[in-house]
């Protein structure tokens, strides 16, 4: 098996338990041997799940990777599940879609007996360990989740090894528009530009802020900055300096925004202001509570 990145939890290794029960194993026939406690299944009679997180594959790595199993053969198995009388993937499509380009006839693997929610959980976390998602697809999966299984942020975050933090804020891109979606998935703005995005309360001005980052190479800083004072105002009058208490409460504002992972302003005097503290969902709040000390 591949090396399991321990920052993920359970780890794929802990949700597949890869050693195969006898009653898992197909009886020998024409399509299929055992061979060293895997099996090997005619390709014909496997297909994609089509509840697979992953969407997009780069043609240039299905090419590269055909060639390597052309030469030194599948060196690690497909992990499958037997759906009537053909066997559904849940870890290892893009190993399958190689196989298939080589000429393959037939591949190893292992089979599994799962729930369909088991499924999604195990293809989930191979594509995360393998950083093979992109954000929306991430987030799509994590929703597909949360929705069909009626389970919780915090449930999610425990089954996958996932800070909620991490959950919640790759879930908001989702309410992205589908154009900065498309430049996300691109890799034409980052997570951390995509969320300065969503800051911005006039939902209008959210594509022409967004092309603005790409089109000046803005740093993740720079958009948090930036996103503080758009859409520019034209012909402003000049500008007075900056006062030094403005600087500090401009710092203060930094190291607490990044201190809770949300969009704070402060503003006010050295005799009384106020703090504002943004939240984008219910459990978004409850974890600023927490970190607050605050119990509900």
């Amino acid at each position: 098996m591949a090396k399991v990145n321990r920052g993920l939890g359970l780890g794929l290794d802990a949700l597949l338990k890869v050693n195969v029960s006898d009653e898992s194993k197909p009886e020998t026939n024409d399509e299929s041997n055992v061979i060293a406690g895997f099996v090997e299944l005619s390709i014909e009679k496997i297909f994609p799940n089509p509840n697979q997180p992953r969407k997009n594959f780069i043609e240039e790595s299905i090419e590269s990777l055909s060639q390597s199993i052309k030469n030194f053969g599948i060196l690690q198995p497909i992990t499958v599940a037997k759906k009537g009388e053909v066997y559904e993937i849940i870890a290892g499509e893009r190993r399958y879609r190689a196989a298939k380009l080589a000429g393959l006839e037939k591949i190893p693997v292992i089979i599994k007996d799962l729930s369909q929610k088991e499924k999604m959980e195990i293809s989930l976390v191979e594509n995360i360990q393998r950083e093979n998602l992109n954000p929306i697809e991430e987030g799509l999966a994590y929703l597909t989740l949360i929705e069909t299984y009626t389970i919780t942020q915090e449930e999610l975050s425990g089954r996958l090894g996932k800070s909620r933090t991490a959950i919640t804020n790759t879930l908001r891109l989702l309410n992205l528009n589908p154009q900065i979606q498309k430049w996300l998935i691109e890799s034409k703005i980052t997570p951390g530009h995509a969320r300065s995005v969503l800051s911005i309360e006039d939902k209008n001005q959210h594509v022409s802020f967004a092309d603005y980052i790409i089109q000046n190479n803005l740093s993740v800083r720079e958009t948090e900055q930036l996103a503080k004072k758009w859409p520019p105002v034209h012909h402003q009058k000049p500008k007075k300096q900056t006062s030094l208490r403005e600087l500090e409460l401009q710092k203060a504002e930094e190291k607490l925004a990044e201190k809770i992972q949300t969009k704070v302003s402060i503003a006010g005097s050295s005799i009384k202001g106020k703090i504002q503290i943004e939240y984008f969902s219910q459990e978004e709040l409850e974890r600023i509570l927490e970190l607050m000390g605050v119990v509900l």
